[in-house]
């Protein structure tokens, strides 16, 4: 069982926005915003060279026809290596293979590390949505809580791609993300929002390590194909 199917994350976000496409002018790669892209480039640079991360979130997932689930957690990365709290599941990786525990079941799966693993941070979820297989478009300044945000759109190039748009808000003063928002193909709409993130704490490595010690009677299935 791959980790992705375990996840709610399709990343990853989502919500209509007022904004509309010209059709006359978004139709490729090229025509995106400049400062989009410069926009996104700086927020991606910024949580790359970070030491550490540290955010705590809200995930809202709908799926069509049915009610909105709200999931609220903490994540923690360093490096390659990250800590990931989210419902009834916590995800342990350090670098090399990853746990996912089930709190409620008291059972634990390893798994290896693959190319979808990292999508579980920010960063890596920005970093989903290449400037070669999205158009990005510069939309109107959004004003929350007395807080400036660039709101950028991204719109798939790619006729199948799952997505139809992606609405991400960056705080204009840090040029951190703060909400990440989806529109899915399939009818469902997901967003991730940032409710704090601090940058270059000191995170001892033992918190991306599962200890089964910690969980007395606990069940381990090892799922690594090595």
């Amino acid at each position: 069982m791959k980790l992705k199917e375990l996840m709610f994350f399709s990343f990853i976000m989502i919500i209509f926005t007022t904004v509309s496409y010209s059709q006359n002018k978004y139709l490729t790669t090229k025509d995106s915003d400049k400062e989009a892209i410069d926009i996104i480039k700086e927020t991606q640079r910024k949580l790359k060279e970070a030491s550490s991360i540290e955010f705590d979130y809200t995930y809202t997932s709908r799926m069509k026809d049915d009610a909105p689930v709200e999931v609220n957690g903490i994540g923690k990365q360093k490096s390659g290596k990250y800590y990931i709290e989210m419902g009834d599941q916590t995800i342990y990786c350090d670098g090399k293979s990853i746990v996912i525990y089930f709190n409620t079941n008291n059972e634990a799966q390893i798994n290896d590390l693959d190319e979808d693993s990292g999508q579980l941070t920010p960063g890596a979820i920005l970093n989903t949505f290449d400037t070669e297989s999205y158009i990005y478009v510069l939309s109107v300044d959004r004003k929350i809580k007395n807080k400036a945000f660039y709101n950028i759109i991204f719109k798939p190039v790619d006729k199948y791609s799952e997505y139809i748009k992606v609405d991400v808000l960056i705080d204009k003063k840090t040029f951190l993300p703060y909400q990440i928002k989806m529109l899915m193909k399939d009818g469902s709409k997901n967003i991730l929002k940032i409710n704090s993130i601090k940058m270059n704490q000191k995170i001892n490595d033992n918190v991306f390590i599962f200890d089964s010690s910690k969980h007395p009677g606990v069940s381990v299935e090892d799922l690594r194909m090595n």
